[in-house]
């Protein structure tokens, strides 16, 4: 019987856009022509593409990241040199650029969770953080009316590791007072981390492909769904 149904975040329960990254280009292409610095789009994007892979990498080796390391690394991909003043307010506008971003939640969300709960079912929301920080993960969900749906979360920035660790999933089994991980179930886009780590606790693992398709090598998840609302038919009538 599940009893638990916890959820990865990005291209699970927020629909991940290009937006940030046109926000970003327009604040860095301005604050570089204010201090006389000229970048062309190629410049920037290489910059950026830097930055997101040396994310990439620190994921990978589970070595937490903040904004502030994916920023500097950004900054230091520009072809010529910047002042300290400069280096900051690049910084800033890289965060800037996906806080100012309106989120969406994907489809069905809402119906989900609430139907969950009626069922009895505690969520959890388990949750790589990369460039944004989870204080901000937390309000877009308050901003978009499930937060008071959510029992417990298990951010990689307060846990201090990512998935696969299984400490993170842990913690939200601890967090949501499930004793044991056969009753509950992880819904997540990707294999390598979603799909192993719920899977290394003993949990039914769901992967959702309705918003990203994961082409990587790796283990398949036991249910793989492209409308989250057939999570309800896999968990039952949970705890009712």
């Amino acid at each position: 019987m599940i009893r638990a149904v916890t959820f990865d975040y990005w291209n699970t329960l927020i629909a991940e856009t290009s937006e940030p990254f046109e926000r970003r280009r327009t604040m860095w292409t301005e604050i570089l022509a204010e201090a006389g610095h000229e970048a062309s789009e190629e410049a920037l994007a290489t910059a950026f593409k830097a930055g997101w892979e040396h994310f990439q990498q620190r994921w990978k080796a589970n070595v937490q990241s903040t904004v502030a390391h994916v920023a500097d690394h950004a900054v230091s991909s520009l072809p010529f040199e910047v002042g300290a003043t400069v280096r900051a307010a690049l910084a800033d506008a890289y965060w800037e650029a996906s806080r100012q971003t309106p989120r969406t939640l994907q489809p069905g969300v809402g119906e989900l969770l609430g139907a969950l709960g009626e069922r009895g079912i505690a969520v959890g929301v388990i949750c790589d953080v990369g460039i944004v920080p989870s204080t901000q993960l937390r309000s877009w969900l308050d901003e978009l009316g499930v937060h008071p749906l959510i029992g417990h979360y298990s951010f990689s920035d307060e846990v201090g590791v990512y998935k696969p660790d299984r400490r993170i999933f842990q913690d939200a089994l601890d967090g949501l007072g499930v004793a044991s991980a056969t009753d509950a179930a992880h819904v997540g886009d990707l294999k390598r981390t979603d799909i192993v780590g719920a899977r290394s606790m003993g949990m039914t693992t769901v992967r959702y492909t309705g918003a990203r398709k994961d082409d990587e090598e790796g283990e398949e998840a036991d249910h793989v769904v492209d409308d989250l609302l057939d999570v309800l038919t896999l968990v039952g009538d949970g705890g009712r």
